[in-house]
């Protein structure tokens, strides 16, 4: 729990494999941030969190499990 990794904007995006501004959209959202030696930082674990929040707001991301999913079970 005391494990807390900090990542920029650059770092985060490319853990979520997004876009910088995307990751600044989402810091205009909501998302919690701190600064740390001059520049924003977030926690990794809130990042996926809202990455996942995301993702389940994605009609896209949705049709490609139920895609998935169908394929599976035939």
């Amino acid at each position: 729990m005391g494990d807390t990794r900090w990542l920029t904007y650059r770092e985060a995006a490319r853990r979520v494999r997004r876009d910088v501004r995307t990751v600044q959209r989402w810091r205009a959202a909501g998302m919690p941030m701190r600064w740390r030696d001059g520049e924003r930082v977030v926690d990794e674990e809130v990042l996926l969190a809202w990455w996942r929040d995301r993702l389940d707001a994605w009609p896209a991301h949705q049709y490609r499990l139920r895609r998935i999913v169908d394929g599976l079970n035939p």
